[in-house]
């Protein structure tokens, strides 16, 4: 099956602390074969610089550069992601009728959280993830803030209340895989996965009781 058979996932990547949880993401997509459509806001650029030393061109040349970064074949995974400008509000993402699987906000900064919270629309990150609530599609959000206050929370509380999913990257330890950085991020992003039924990622092993 090729890309254009299968429904996209649109990833938002905003300007928080945790920039490789989206980008660990838009890995195991690519690796279980399911297309990525990429948006990462301009503010995630210096945190994505500083936090994996990464410098990245311009939506328009940096499918290569993330592909190369991920250690994926260029050649094999070309079709499978594309990289949108957040400012180009009239890019496939922004309508109802561009068929998604869902999106992922993540991380989720809390000015990208206020904004989908109020219906803000002014870039494509906030404006896919309103259409995204509109047509009822899953809506993924990973907050990344400690501790939160009375705003945040009641902004994730809106979120929830229209359909959205609030799933911030919270430690767990009750298996040993889970006990190191690597094992920390997978158990997130297998969380993520599973709530866009891709069940059979494999990136953590399921408690048997």
């Amino acid at each position: 099956m090729n890309s254009s058979e299968k429904l996209p996932t649109v990833v938002g990547i905003t300007g928080a602390t945790g920039s490789i949880l989206g980008f660990r993401l838009v890995k195991a997509l690519l690796q279980l074969d399911e297309p990525v459509d990429l948006v990462i806001s301009s503010s995630s650029y210096p945190v994505i610089t500083q936090e994996m030393s990464l410098s990245l061109p311009g939506p328009a040349e940096q499918r290569d550069a993330i592909l190369e970064y991920l250690e994926l074949d260029v050649s094999r995974y070309q079709d499978w992601l594309t990289c949108h400008s957040n400012k180009q509000l009239g890019a496939s993402p922004a309508s109802g009728t561009y068929l998604t699987r869902g999106m992922v906000v993540i991380p989720c900064s809390m000015t990208t959280l206020g904004k989908m919270a109020s219906g803000v629309s002014d870039n494509l990150v906030c404006r896919a993830a309103d259409v995204t609530l509109k047509e009822r599609r899953p809506l993924i959000v990973i907050p990344r803030e400690s501790p939160f206050n009375l705003i945040h929370l009641e902004n994730m509380t809106r979120l929830h209340q229209a359909g959205g999913v609030i799933l911030p990257p919270v430690l767990s330890f009750y298996q040993e895989a889970f006990n190191s950085i690597d094992g920390q991020i997978n158990y997130t992003i297998g969380k993520v996965l599973d709530h866009l039924g891709l069940t059979e990622h494999g990136l953590f092993p399921r408690w048997s009781g």
